[in-house]
């Protein structure tokens, strides 16, 4: 699927934010309480402690994508990862979905399995479009709070039992 189709971007928000920030001279103000309050009313989270009290004092800046608030809504300066149709459901552990995701890495199509590229092209397509929706409900309840390149990203939970944890899009929350 194109990562750029409607379809794929479903609750993610890309705006004048999804890029990642300039330099910046200053550091952005810290928010407000009330600035606070209304960005989880309207994602449908309440953050972590620990982050609220970061975002008070530091609003976010440096290397941690900037909470702020855009023409899309509340979201993350530099964050294009973030589904945040997703942000209420529990975040998994991952040893809630390994045999599922086992189960279809093995269903991958083949390409000696088919009489010719396009057919292969179309099933693999199917099953890439099948991929991404899976993949990217393993980040269910978590933001993209650091891009650290390479594919590699700094995940903050904030749904479910591992809320407040910060994990890796290369691995487990850490507790």
């Amino acid at each position: 699927m194109d990562s750029g189709s409607p379809a794929h971007c479903s609750g993610r928000r890309f705006d004048e934010f999804s890029s990642p920030p300039a330099r910046q001279a200053a550091s952005p103000l810290p928010l407000s309480e009330a600035g606070i309050c209304e960005a989880e009313a309207e994602l449908g989270i309440a953050f972590p402690d620990r982050y609220r009290e970061y975002l008070l004092r530091q609003s976010a800046g440096g290397t941690v994508n900037r909470l702020c608030r855009s023409s899309a809504g509340w979201g993350r300066h530099g964050d294009s990862s973030t589904n945040y149709d997703l942000l209420t459901t529990d975040f998994p552990h991952p040893d809630s979905y390994r045999a599922d995701e086992d189960e279809l890495d093995a269903r991958e199509p083949p390409a000696q399995d088919f009489p010719d590229r396009n057919t292969y092209q179309a099933a693999w397509e199917q099953w890439d479009a099948e991929y991404e929706v899976f993949q990217e409900r393993k980040t269910s309840g978590a933001v993209f709070i650091q891009e650290n390149g390479c594919g590699f990203s700094t995940l903050l939970v904030v749904t479910g039992p591992h809320r407040a944890h910060c994990g890796s899009t290369a691995g487990p929350p850490a507790t």
